[in-house]
């Protein structure tokens, strides 16, 4: 499964005195995601935060792995499962083709 994952700055913010040392083991953690296909992308967002495509069995599963990543404590997460389009839109097209009958 495939989700939408954001990020948006929390109400802790990331110590001054340790911001560097937290940001360079999130960047770190998200190129390791990324090489071994966990994240497909992951992109930052202008006045914080982030947003990317995890991969995932379960709900649980994406769970624990934002729970792994360094810099979890300090955002507010949204996470939305993904729908493959052609296989949703198919649906679609059935439904709508269900009701006419």
């Amino acid at each position: 499964m495939k989700y939408l994952i954001t990020a948006k700055p929390g109400t802790t913010p990331i110590p001054m005195e340790q911001g560097a040392v937290f940001l360079q083991a999130g960047l770190d953690w998200i190129n390791s995601k990324l090489a071994d296909g966990t994240l497909d992308a992951a992109y930052n967002i202008i006045g914080g935060g982030g947003t990317g495509i995890g991969n995932a069995e379960s709900h649980e599963e994406i769970l624990g792995f934002l729970l792994e990543y360094p810099l979890y404590p300090f955002f507010s997460w949204e996470v939305t499962p993904l729908l493959d389009l052609d296989e949703s839109i198919k649906k679609y097209i059935a439904f709508y083709e269900g009701v006419g009958s």
